[in-house]
């Protein structure tokens, strides 16, 4: 009777991962496909085409896998750029069924997995266009995006996450875990910070450049409902644009394959295809203050944070002016070496994320002159990082100058006031000369 209920409970922990598996996959590629079919179906109406539409499953296919990080081929043209909005949304949704699931467990997990997995290898052997990865690749890719889903709505509330952080708390001295908990926040607020200024980046794009734009439609012969579907269709790479815009706005550009390079110095291209994406793209700047004014950016944001970090009660609450009281003097240490570790904490995670994001945005458009579009990488996550570390130290310079400043100040007041060295200063600021009264005997000679 035990064996069987605990069969019956493993099988309902099997069904739950099967389903929500399932519930993710099909929302996600329901909604997909029909977009697409949409798209399809007003393209082939305005240009008189009825062949369009009979491409909707199998573009539905690759552009699942694509989100997934797996690109395709077709002709000419080889897609491996990963549309990130489309991936964070994959994973958002994922977590989002999961979490409806009343208990999740290993037995969950690797159901649900099994049965993602299986539907991507019927997507892979059904899609019309030749994928660029192996096998093994695109189920590990597609693992990848189902275990980030399914982690994140379940980690933060499982028992290991509970345990780590009891031990956390009982072994790690209350200030280091602070100065931890600091140094994440400051990363994580300054890459928001970033990501925003990229996307706002991109909006300024397009508004100055919607000229262009309305150039390379009318070229092509789109009407307006095209038009319409193909830029709504086009902002799933949003996020890839505005990492490419935090980029080219610090200093390091991106590049479109051979055909364009785009830096504040140079916006060249050379034969680009008629896309209307690429209109968009910027002019180099001329004028040198705002070219200067765009590089000092990152240094600007991470010294303001950083500044905010050590000043704000709910930060270091550090205070230059404590060092008047001499029982404050011995922590100095202490209190300028907390900041400086959660500074350099917070500095290697934003060259570690960035990293990786430029890396997810890149990729190609074809396998020539479109075969690398994007970053380079270590150029860019230089620009970004070194500028952060400057910044963040520079803060933190502040702090110590402002510190000795302070203490010659008192120090200069007290030698004044006090000019003697027997004269001892008070915590309450007040002096007190010391009488010193020989106790050993005097002869008369040495009285007089």
């Amino acid at each position: 009777m035990q064996f069987t209920d605990r069969m019956k409970t493993m099988i309902r922990q099997w069904m739950r991962g099967v389903c929500a598996a399932f519930a993710s996959m099909a929302i996600y590629a329901i909604a997909v496909g029909c977009y697409i079919a949409l798209m399809l179906l007003v393209i082939s109406m305005e240009e008189g085409s009825s062949n369009l539409t009979n491409a909707t499953y199998g573009l539905t296919l690759a552009v699942v896998l694509l989100s997934e990080g797996s690109g395709f081929k077709t002709g000419s043209i080889t897609l491996t750029i990963t549309p990130l909005l489309l991936t964070i949304m994959l994973i958002w949704l994922i977590g989002a069924v999961v979490s409806r699931c009343r208990k999740t467990n290993v037995h969950v997990y690797a159901a649900g997995l099994i049965t993602w997995l299986a539907m991507n290898e019927f997507m892979r052997s059904g899609v019309s266009v030749g994928l660029v990865d192996d096998q093994w690749l695109v189920l590990g890719k597609a693992a990848l995006i189902f275990s980030l889903g399914f982690a994140g709505a379940t980690f933060p509330y499982s028992k290991l996450m509970k345990n780590c952080l009891h031990w956390y708390r009982q072994h790690v001295p209350i200030r280091i875990r602070h100065s931890l908990n600091i140094g994440v926040l400051i990363a994580a607020v300054l890459a928001g910070v970033y990501l925003a200024v990229g996307l706002i980046t991109v909006v300024v794009w397009a508004v100055l450049n919607h000229a262009a734009v309305f150039s390379v439609f009318s070229m092509s012969g789109m009407e307006t409902g095209s038009r319409i579907t193909t830029s709504l269709a086009m902002l799933i790479w949003l996020p890839n644009l505005a990492l490419w815009a935090v980029s080219w706005l610090f200093g390091a550009g991106f590049a479109i394959g051979d055909l364009a390079n785009f830096t504040l110095w140079v916006g060249q291209s050379n034969g680009l295809p008629a896309v209307p994406l690429f209109a968009i793209f910027p002019e180099p700047i001329s004028n040198d203050m705002w070219r200067m004014a765009a590089l000092a950016a990152p240094l600007t944001i991470s010294c303001i944070v950083g500044l905010l970090t050590l000043f704000i009660p709910q930060g270091f609450r550090y205070r230059p002016i404590n060092v008047r009281h001499v029982e404050s003097r011995s922590s100095l240490v202490a209190d300028l070496a907390y900041p400086i570790a959660s500074f350099c904490l917070a500095a290697g995670l934003i060259s570690l994320a960035f990293t990786t994001l430029f890396a997810l945005s890149n990729g190609s458009l074809g396998e020539q002159r479109l075969a690398q579009v994007g970053v380079n990488v270590m150029a860019s996550t230089r620009a970004v990082g070194h500028a952060t570390a400057i910044g963040l130290s520079i803060a933190w310079l502040v702090a110590l100058i402002s510190t000795a400043l302070v203490f010659s100040i008192v120090w200069i007041t007290e030698r004044i006031r006090n000019p003697r060295s027997g004269n001892i200063p008070h915590k309450n600021g007040t002096t007190e000369r010391r009488t010193i009264v020989s106790q050993s005997p005097q002869s008369k000679e040495e009285q007089e």
